[in-house]
């Protein structure tokens, strides 16, 4: 594998030149783009760039969902030298200006006039920035300012006829950098990782040799780019592996999309393995009997014989049959849903509740869970293939070190940590150590086999009245088994007792309303009515069963309205920010401490 990103990328253009690099929608069909293809609109774009004036070491922002433009823009620019900043396109606008700003952006590629008008405003005022690049033809008499994706390649084109010589790439060295990533943050103002070739290239060749990525694998790509767990696992090394890349239309999509595309692989985070999961489990419980009773049983079946093999006890021969059967009946539509091909889904980004983690593993798909930070580049661990364990993330990848510090916090050292935080050298040296141990702030322990078990974060530790710890995450991921609960919050610190915010399943509950003739004309009404609170308080203790009683939860509210990126009660990679949230819902809080 090469040193540097634009090496990786041009040799896998010169081994898979013919061979499809990227697919996306055109008219509701995938079109496969080419690598060799990919090269010369990357030359193009390149070229374009460069007769603007854009130079090694200056920074280009791209502010886009995922699609072929956004890939294209990012190679062009690297090829030139040039830093490349990704800005969520799920951001507030104050959050985007403040990002440009501070990375002193001078082009920036925006995606469409939905994003790009209510920014219009505020680019005058943002210092240095020269170019807006837009993925879409501007109105007539825009702004001299703005120049269209298509026209910047145009220009690009007959560069090229001039100075052939553009067609060569920057001379990157390895610890020169790459991007500069913001981090979401649960808390306070966006922080620039700044990410060099080096860090990126040696999580592709960890990842490449982990996952086994071949040329023969095709992914369907959902997450967003601008995330450094998709752009690092679900392009580059995809790319440089020469595996085809298949842009999903939308969230919404993803279902129809897999099933077009037939991909061998899946890269995740928990929350959409839970949405996937629980429209499986509703349409099956609201449709026939037989359908009912065959998935109830194949569930129970296979946990009990993959809980008897990893024992290493005798398996009954009528267990063995009746999965045998099942496989038959159920299973393999099951498979179907995702194609059919699927070999392997990475789900990383947060904690995989056990229990999802291990029907989704009994049902015959292989999956393995991974952990990492962004700045981290990201992957940190992640599970051997054939050698997953339920509830751990696996072993450090190759060359990167990890050891359990004071308060059981997780550290790191390797190729793939950061050089620092940009323009933030105070809070650079508070995570990363003299001797170079980058502090993650998770908690975590090694198992026996040497598998990285993640038990909390420092930072969402509760501490009770009473001086107890309470990792938060572990109570809200058990909560999550129950197919009521969509969303929850465990709040508590310094407090006698912890309470929860949850968001219900709504077409769950409303079914269940109407099955067991619970009246109500808004849905608003079954978040107070007595039968629905005593349910939820059931299955509140049923999921805490196992929990010490300073872990259970006291009290609850429900709420109607999900926790999103676009209400800023979710960071842009779907984790939850705890401080908004708690400050949102103060007075309904402090009411659950009141009630004494």
């Amino acid at each position: 594998m090469k040193d540097t990103v634009y090496e990786a990328f041009s040799a896998a253009v010169r081994r898979c030149g013919p061979k499809p690099a990227l697919l996306h929608k055109v008219r509701g069909r995938f079109q496969p783009i080419t690598f060799d293809q990919l090269n010369r609109l990357v030359d193009e774009t390149a070229a374009g760039l460069a007769a603007c004036g854009v130079r090694p070491g200056m920074r280009v922002g791209i502010y886009s969902y995922n699609r072929p433009e956004w890939v294209i823009a990012d190679l062009a620019a690297i090829k030139l030298g040039v830093v490349v900043v990704p800005v969520y396109h799920t951001l507030a606008l104050d959050a985007v200006e403040y990002i440009l700003r501070d990375a002193e952006v001078s082009h920036l590629f925006v995606e469409s006039p939905e994003l790009l008008n209510p920014l219009l405003p505020r680019l005058n005022s943002i210092p240095g920035l020269k170019l807006v690049i837009t993925f879409f033809e501007p109105a007539a008499g825009a702004d001299a300012g703005l120049i269209s994706f298509t026209r910047l390649q145009q220009q690009g084109a007959e560069t090229l006829k001039n100075r052939p010589e553009l067609l060569e790439p920057y001379p990157a060295k390895p610890d020169d950098l790459l991007t500069i990533c913001y981090t979401s943050g649960t808390t306070g103002e966006p922080k620039g990782a700044m990410l060099t070739h080096r860090n990126i290239m040696s999580n592709v060749q960890a990842a490449i040799e982990r996952f086994n990525v071949t040329e023969k694998d095709t992914l369907v790509s959902f997450l967003p780019l601008c995330h450094m767990f998709e752009r690092t696992c679900g392009y580059y090394t995809m790319l440089f592996a020469g595996a085809a890349i298949a842009y999903a239309e939308s969230l919404q999509t993803i279902r129809a999309d897999v099933a077009a595309v037939r991909p061998t692989l899946l890269i995740v985070v928990p929350r959409v393995l839970e949405k996937v999961y629980n429209a499986v489990q509703e349409k099956v419980l609201t449709g026939p009997a037989l359908q009912r009773i065959l998935m109830v049983a194949t569930v129970k079946s296979l946990n009990r014989y993959h809980q008897l093999k990893s024992r290493k006890r005798r398996v009954p021969l009528g267990l063995v049959l009746k999965k045998m059967l099942l496989d038959l009946l159920v299973v393999r539509k099951l498979r179907k849903l995702g194609g059919g091909r699927i070999r392997l889904i990475v789900s990383g980004g947060a904690p995989l509740e056990r229990k999802l983690a291990r029907t989704i593993r009994n049902l015959g798909f292989n999956l393995v869970e991974g952990y990492g930070l962004t700045e981290t580049s990201p992957v940190v661990c992640a599970a051997v293939p054939g050698a997953e364990k339920v509830g751990t993330v696996g072993k450090p990848f190759p060359g990167v070190e990890v050891k359990i510090g004071e308060n059981d916090e997780i550290l790191v050292r390797g190729p793939n940590v950061m050089l620092g935080y940009y323009k933030k050298p105070e809070e650079t040296a508070r995570v990363i150590d003299a001797e170079g141990w980058f502090h993650t702030g998770d908690q975590g322990r090694f198992d026996a086999e040497g598998n990285l078990i993640i038990t909390g974060r420092i930072k969402e530790l509760i501490v009770n009245s009473y001086g107890k710890n309470i990792a938060p995450v572990p109570i809200e991921q058990a909560l999550l088994a129950s197919k009521f609960i969509e969303q929850a919050v465990v709040i508590g610190d310094r407090r006698p007792y912890l309470v929860a915010l949850l968001v219900p399943a709504r077409l769950t509950l409303e079914d269940y309303a109407r099955e067991n003739r619970i009246p109500f004309q808004r849905y608003e009404d079954l978040l107070t009515h007595p039968q629905i609170i005593s349910l939820f308080r059931s299955e509140i203790d049923r999921c805490l069963r196992p929990f010490a009683p300073y872990e259970q939860i006291r009290k609850f509210r429900l709420i109607a309205e999900p926790f999103t990126v676009e209400n800023g009660l979710l960071t842009p990679t779907l984790k939850t920010r705890r401080p908004e949230i708690s400050r949102v819902y103060t007075a309904l809080i402090d009411s659950m401490y009141q009630e004494e």
